[in-house]
């Protein structure tokens, strides 16, 4: 059982202005933290103000006569908040999750770290050895499910995080083929996207090297959760494997390994795929039950009861 116990979410806002993959986890984590007995949730928004969220100051203060613990997230900005809470807090007990790596963030000792996928963690366990680390994967939407075996889209693509070879060698490729392509190149709502990706065959799923800072650039995404909603939804996945994907696509179930500036063997790959097409009930119904709310919420439940037993003295 958790002790009472308040959750502050420090982001930088929540407005459309900062939409974004990772900071929608953050929120759904927050909403369904409400579920936990004993957990109480806050979103802390740094970079603007929103009826619907706390300033720093309000959540300093609030801190002061309740049980705290200040959960970090957002890449660029991990190291200022932990430094500003500490500021203000010295005490307090902070988490951070770990979406991606990188970003040149030093984290303390102090600070256990829990990992979005064993790709992330993996590289956490390496740079900060001596930090608590833990697996705690993204919840998928309820809404996320398959609704559809009838398909009429060959290809979905995303243009959003896909690497220059998908883009501006393999797309045009299969343009030029009689296939039924749908690209996607703005910010989808998540029901419209779980809607085409049920009518979908293909979803493709070549990402480049994933953005930490200004100049630098690492092998790949901490997560890849479009990829995963894709194969909930009943599409295979064709991919390069890269980054944190490899939790839960594995080549000839649920995807298909694509080489990256091999463009003749990857359009046959997918060619092949689409004429051997089908949908693989048993996969995807194994990986629902995996990233349900209410699997991820048990791994959070019991995360919460060991750090609350150091939280609350």
């Amino acid at each position: 059982m958790i002790k009472p116990l308040t959750c502050f979410f420090f982001v930088p806002g929540i407005s459309d202005k900062f939409q974004s993959g990772g900071l929608l986890v953050i929120r759904t984590l927050a909403e369904l933290f409400k579920k936990i007995p004993g957990a109480d949730t806050k979103i802390v928004t740094t970079h603007e103000e929103s009826a619907d969220s706390m300033t720093p100051e309000d959540a300093f203060e609030y801190a002061q006569n309740h049980d705290s613990l200040f959960i970090v997230t957002w890449g660029p900005l991990v190291e200022k908040h932990i430094k500003l809470i500490k500021k203000n807090m010295p005490k307090a007990h902070i988490l951070y999750y770990a979406q991606s790596f990188g970003w040149k963030i030093k984290v303390p000792r102090d600070v256990p770290i829990a990992c979005v996928s064993r790709y992330v963690m993996a590289n956490w366990t390496q740079r900060a050895p001596e930090n608590f680390c833990a697996y705690l994967p993204p919840p998928l939407n309820p809404k996320c499910k398959l609704t559809n075996r009838l398909r009429d889209i060959d290809i979905l693509l995303h243009k959003r995080k896909q690497n220059s070879y998908c883009l501006n060698k393999l797309l045009p490729a299969l343009q030029k083929e009689n296939l039924k392509i749908e690209v996607l190149d703005s910010w989808t709502p998540q029901e419209d996207f779980f809607a085409l990706l049920n009518r979908s065959k293909i979803f493709l799923y070549i990402t480049a090297q994933h953005r930490a800072g200004l100049f630098r650039k690492l092998p790949g995404e901490g997560f890849g959760l479009p990829a995963l909603e894709a194969v909930i939804c009943g599409a295979i996945v064709g991919s390069n494997l890269s980054g944190g994907v490899t939790d839960f696509l594995i080549s000839g179930e649920n995807c298909i390994k694509l080489r990256d500036e091999n463009l003749h063997f990857d359009i046959a790959q997918i060619k092949k795929a689409l004429a051997n097409f089908s949908v693989n009930e048993a996969s995807l119904a194994d990986l629902s039950k995996e990233y349900s709310q209410d699997a991820v919420l048990q791994r959070w439940t019991r995360l919460l009861e060991t750090l609350s037993a150091d939280v609350v003295q």
